[in-house]
């Protein structure tokens, strides 16, 4: 058994967004239905790296966001493939959906639509700046990509070196970070639903996610004036070391943790150095000063033995892991965390899970991303009550 067993949930999603958080609820159980297009599918199919043998083009982004689905093919551009796709609809539990404002509507299959047919449906939709009419923003209109979502939100202002040019974080990121929130608000919808016996519409901004990352920032503006930028946060002492085979990274953020380093790394004449005598001042000094005294001693010694001398005090460090290393993480093993994977088609491959563990539910089932349309007959003699005729038309006429 797991968590959300028996909820039907469809997919109208496109690259990263919507895909990875319809792709949590069925590592969580859900019975996630991906709609996509006849003949081409997710764009995100032909994305880098590809697998090409006689089968195809597989991508693994697209099998990295898409596990644990079935997908159906409905040409949404006909008459008969809307009717298809409002059947199966009415017999969904949620929607989630990142296509462009306004593509739905002018199919005449958005919310207000599709609640007409089932007013228990949830409706999750992902957009750059949100879709709400009565919170509509004057960014509303606009074409949202993860790198100008990361732009807008504020995180490149906040990101890179000091002397340097903004910068993303990871491909993806403001994507993903909204995937979160979007699967968290569904639940919350459940739950509202469970009480009330009626669905929502929730509206879920790409921009709203990202902005939100920014707490600390806009709190230190609200109440200092202080514009946080580029470079290490300046709050406490912290930052890379290096030692005899790569980095490990660490914080000193009390008096105490700054007594126990310097006893660790047998430099206690620093505790009276008096440009290190407080945190602030620590934290200033630590590029110039710590850092180089520091690594008289790191650069003997290993990450590993590094990281454990520190813990050993209760000093935060960890080795800065390249993702070779979590790939073969002992750690993330036993946690579960990898998903190892047999596709028919690309093989062996491993995947990082849903992080999420339930005390006495099943771990998430190992299932590889369906190929464009290979649950057609059965997704659609289950929820749209399809006779073989009505298939054998549909496929003649271009609907699936």
């Amino acid at each position: 058994m797991r968590p959300l067993d028996g909820l039907v949930v469809l997919e109208m999603g496109q690259y990263i967004a919507a895909p990875y958080c319809a792709m949590m609820l069925a590592d969580l159980g859900a019975d996630v239905i991906k709609i996509e297009r006849p003949g081409t599918g997710d764009p995100r199919r032909s994305y880098d790296p590809l697998i090409e043998d006689e089968n195809g083009r597989l991508s693994g982004g697209f099998l990295s966001y898409n596990r644990n689905k079935r997908s159906v093919t409905l040409n949404l551009t006909t008459e008969e493939g809307r009717d298809v796709y409002r059947r199966v609809a009415s017999r969904a539990d949620v929607i989630v959906e990142n296509l462009r404002p306004g593509a739905v509507d002018r199919l005449g299959l958005g919310y207000e639509v599709l609640r007409q047919d089932n007013e228990r449906l949830i409706y999750c939709a992902i957009s750059g700046y949100g879709r709400s009419a009565d919170h509509r923003g004057v960014y509303a209109d606009r074409p949202a990509f993860d790198t100008a979502i990361q732009a807008m939100g504020g995180l490149m202002a906040v990101t890179g070196e000091a002397d340097g040019p903004p910068l993303p974080t990871i491909t993806g990121f403001a994507d993903l970070f909204t995937a979160v929130h979007a699967a968290f608000s569904v639940l919350a919808a459940l739950r509202g639903r469970a009480v009330t016996g009626r669905g929502t519409f929730v509206d879920q901004s790409m921009y709203d996610s990202t902005a939100s990352l920014l707490e600390r920032e806009l709190m230190l503006w609200d109440f200092t004036g202080q514009e946080r930028r580029r470079g290490v946060d300046g709050y406490a002492p912290l930052g890379s070391l290096e030692a005899s085979d790569g980095y490990v990274a660490l914080i000193i953020p009390t008096d105490e943790m700054w007594r126990r380093m310097c006893v660790a790394i047998d430099r206690e004449d620093l505790l009276s150095h008096p440009k290190l005598d407080s945190v602030l001042s620590r934290a200033e000094n630590f590029s110039s000063l710590i850092r180089p005294e520091a690594e008289r001693w790191t650069r003997s010694r290993t990450r590993g033995e590094v990281v454990a001398r520190f813990s050993e005090i209760g000093l935060p460090a960890g080795v800065v892991q390249t993702v070779p290393e979590i790939y073969e993480c002992p750690h993330l093993a036993a946690r579960a965390m990898f998903l190892d994977i047999d596709d028919a088609y690309a093989g062996p491959r491993r995947m990082i899970r849903t992080p999420a563990l339930l005390d006495g539910y099943e771990p998430p089932l190992p299932h590889s991303a369906p190929q464009l349309g290979e649950d057609n007959e059965e997704v659609l003699r289950e929820l749209a009550e399809a006779t073989p005729q009505d298939l054998a038309r549909w496929r003649r006429a271009g609907v699936i």
